[in-house]
């Protein structure tokens, strides 16, 4: 007789587990971190120190950040944009070159390739650091091969010297 059976307790106990799990799981608190945005503007070049404020984010929204934020911006940064790490780069000066300040023509971004013309010899340098607008032209130190950074500075000394910008696809290899 079909009326006599028991009731599927088991289904309805498991059903009810199920349930209890998916609502609890629904209802816990979120993982949240701390991420550095932009908090102004931020130039080519520029800085990133002091212009950095921490918003809340859920976790594995972006890419993990790792302890304080310093270098340059690689790009020009809106505020309140997120300083993902393709935004900030570190000094892009390899170890054995020599930084010597130069006038350039406009603000460029770190990392980029700069040819200089000393008399007969072009020598290739990096812009290793950040670009300052002195009011009247902008100067920026960049870095050169040790064995060239003494012509370099020498021509520059005596202002005798051409700047070409390229672009950051033509960093030379020796320099990464």
């Amino acid at each position: 007789m079909f009326w006599l059976r028991q009731p599927p307790y088991l289904r309805w106990i498991i059903a009810g587990v199920v349930l209890a799990v998916g609502i609890f799981l629904d209802l816990r608190p979120a993982a949240v971190v701390d991420y550095p945005y932009a908090a102004g503007d931020v130039h080519a070049g520029q800085s990133i120190a002091g212009h950095v404020e921490w918003r809340r984010v859920p976790a594995h929204l972006l890419p993990h950040w790792d302890g304080e934020v310093a270098g340059y911006a690689a790009t020009e940064v809106a505020a309140g944009t997120p300083l993902l790490p393709g935004l900030v780069t570190a000094a892009a000066v390899p170890e054995s070159w020599w930084s010597v300040a130069i006038a350039l023509p406009h603000a460029i971004g770190i990392g980029t390739p700069i040819r200089v013309a000393v008399g007969g010899t072009v020598v290739t340098g990096i812009l290793g650091g950040e670009v300052v607008d002195t009011g009247y032209q902008y100067v920026g130190p960049v870095a050169f091969p040790a064995d060239d950074a003494a012509l370099v500075a020498e021509a520059v000394a005596s202002g005798a010297v051409v700047v070409m910008i390229g672009s950051a696809s033509s960093v030379p290899a020796s320099a990464g």
